[in-house]
């Protein structure tokens, strides 16, 4: 066989290999052939040429056909992707297509969480956590990387580049997953970034063109998948939002036109003159309950149920703070009170027992019970709002000044309606401008509780009350107003003496007293003028000197004419020798211990601050004044055993 006709023969062999995609190794026969016939070496080497381009062209068939099985395994992805409903499932195919689109060990995508950090979405062939490292890092991390740019990145060692700068949830993974070669794919929307796709293997490898092609083909793929599921989802939150809030709505629509239908029935059962029992009762059945009826001086006016027994003394403190601070208050978890009155006149309050509703009644009926029971009571004690304006107006008169004529005070005095010889307390307070209306209000409750009158007079609220103990009771108004404005305000008070002529003393008194608070700055305390000691002696009017002693050494004088001892003239030795005991014993004559045992029961008796500067100051001037006022009652006695000689 001529040479020629052999180098025919083995590229037409050559040929029939490509054409029936024969294995590589067939590609060597005519080679090989061709030694063994010992063929001329130029046609031989030709014939080694031929074989090298077959190759070639087998090897970019097979590249083609690889790319184009590549291809439409990417196209399957993302139909699939655009089938995909739910995040999670989308992340799982992505992960998945890219092993198999690479080849790859395993796979994981990070997302961007709200908070700054990040979380793994998916992952597949793992053997490890990865979730444990996900919030390991920040986002910012990824960036030094280099990982949220506009192009990949990818090694084929990871732990031996040291080009490649360190992240510490990628070297997490690496270090777990024993992974070397390692690329990582931007997700992007535009020109936010929200996420990475990792692909690693656990051998060095290299990534060619192709594959890193495809895999940030895949990654924009998926970005755009997952831009889409995560609108969906934010859309159907939003939507369900919508739903919720426009159900909301039309449960309070229902609601309104249920109260309103209650309020309604009440209203018309009031209009057409049903009593105070009967609207109980309707009441009740309306707010699915028990329903009591309390008037302005928390007495009951009807019942609908006589068999509930309820605690009188808590029922009547937390009636009064609902209707001095105008609020519901509940009372345990089945009682609730709220008050109803017009304007700043207080009419009573409503005392609700739901024991089947820990949550109390609705408050929408609530609302509507009150406002017909506000309209009941409106109607039937007219003659009583006329008889506390009246009342408040006489205190008004008897403030500015008393009357002249016996007649004119018996006439206010009846317009008051309290009976001035008994001793009552005369409470002043400082009545701001910016809430003097509100003031008023707890004031109209608060009188009108104990039977008493108020009324507002040169910026000042005045309240006289029946009360044996004017310190006391203001304490209690200044701790009541502490509670209603949350700060505490001073209050003045004094006690009346003398029938109505001493009604503006005492008002005055009490003023005195307030104002001299105010300028010690004592704006959380509540006094009388004997409370003041002698600062309130001196500001009185007609200074007590008899009773200032009594106040400050009262017990210490009892205590000397009962055992017959000496702490009065211990107590001078004591502050004569500068408040030190071993010097008032030597003035004294005994032992220091005994001055000791004397000042333990010095403040036994009058109590433990006995010796701080303010009452020490007191202490001492009573002890001068009872000098005085002893040397004054002698000479008296001995001027009159004179006169009586003579």
């Amino acid at each position: 066989m001529s040479q020629d006709t052999a180098t025919l023969s083995g590229v037409l062999t050559l040929l029939g290999h490509l054409a029936a995609r024969a294995p590589r190794e067939a590609f060597d026969e005519p080679v090989v052939r061709a030694r063994s016939d010992e063929i001329d070496p130029r046609a031989r080497a030709e014939l080694e040429r031929a074989r090298n381009l077959a190759l070639s062209v087998d090897q970019r068939i097979r590249d083609l056909d690889r790319r184009k099985n590549e291809l439409a395994m990417l196209i399957d992805t993302v139909r699939d992707l655009a089938e995909q409903q739910d995040l999670e499932a989308l992340l799982t195919t992505v992960v998945r297509r890219s092993r198999l689109l690479l080849h790859l060990d395993t796979a994981w995508v990070a997302l961007l969480d709200p908070k700054g950090g990040i979380r793994v979405g998916a992952a597949d062939g793992t053997i490890s956590d990865l979730n444990e490292a996900s919030h390991a890092s920040s986002w910012g991390d990824l960036t030094t990387l280099g990982m949220v740019g506009r192009a990949p990145v990818w090694t084929s060692d990871y732990a031996g580049v040291e080009s490649v700068r360190r992240l510490a949830h990628t070297d997490r993974v690496v270090y777990q997953e024993g992974l070397c070669a390692l690329i990582a794919v931007p997700l992007r929307v535009g020109d936010r970034a929200i996420g990475v796709l990792y692909g690693g293997d656990r051998v060095s490898r290299s990534f060619t063109a192709d594959e890193v092609a495809m895999m940030t083909s895949l990654g924009d793929y998926a970005s755009s998948a997952v831009e889409r599921v995560q609108a969906r989802d934010e859309a159907r939150g939003q939507l369900a939002e919508m739903t919720d809030e426009v159900e909301r709505l039309r449960a309070r629509e229902r609601g309104e036109r249920r109260a309103a239908g209650s309020g309604s029935r009440l209203l018309d059962l009031v209009l057409s003159g049903a009593d105070a029992h009967a609207f109980a009762a309707a009441a009740a059945v309306e707010l699915g309950g028990s329903v009591w009826l309390r008037d302005e001086n928390d007495g009951t006016i009807a019942c609908s149920d006589p068999q509930w027994v309820a605690d009188e003394e808590k029922l009547a403190e937390v009636a009064f703070t609902a209707r001095a601070e105008h609020r519901i208050v509940r009372l345990g978890n089945e009682v609730t009170v709220a008050s109803f009155r017009v304007g700043d006149e207080d009419l009573g309050a409503l005392v609700v027992r739901c024991p089947d509703r820990p949550r109390g009644p609705d408050p929408r009926v609530l609302r509507h019970v009150l406002q017909a029971a506000t309209v009941l009571a409106t109607l039937n004690r007219g003659a009583e709002s006329v008889d506390r304006r009246l009342r408040d107006e006489a205190l008004e008169e008897f403030i500015n000044g008393a009357p002249t004529t016996k007649r004119w005070q018996r006439k206010l005095q009846q317009r008051l309606g309290l009976d001035l010889s008994r001793r009552h307390a005369v409470i002043v307070v400082k009545a701001d401008i910016r809430e003097r209306k509100r003031l008023a209000t707890w004031a109209s409750t608060f009188v009108w509780l104990r039977g008493g009158a108020r009324t507002v007079h040169d910026g000042h609220l005045i309240m006289l009350l029946p009360h044996d103990d004017p310190g006391e009771l203001a304490r209690e108004v200044m701790q009541r107003l502490g509670e209603t404005f949350g700060r505490p305000e001073p209050v003045g008070a004094a006690l009346t003496r003398g029938g109505p002529e001493g009604l503006a003393t005492a008002y005055q008194e009490a003023l005195g007293c307030l104002e001299a608070l105010v300028a010690f700055g004592r704006q959380d305390t509540a006094a009388t003028m004997d409370e003041l000691g002698f600062v309130g002696m001196l500001l009185g009017g007609n200074p007590d000197i008899v009773a200032f002693i009594e106040q400050r050494l009262g017990p210490i004088i009892r205590y000397d004419e009962e055992r017959s001892t000496g702490l009065a003239a211990t107590l001078e030795a004591y502050f004569a020798a500068g408040s030190s005991p071993t010097y008032a014993a030597d003035a004294l004559q005994v032992h220091p211990n005994t001055v000791a045992r004397r000042l333990e029961r010095v403040s036994q008796l009058l109590g433990p601050k006995w010796q701080q500067p303010g009452p020490a100051l007191e202490i001492q001037l009573a002890l001068r004044l009872r000098k005085v006022t002893e040397f004054l009652v002698g000479r008296s006695t001995v001027g009159q055993s004179t006169d009586s000689g003579s």
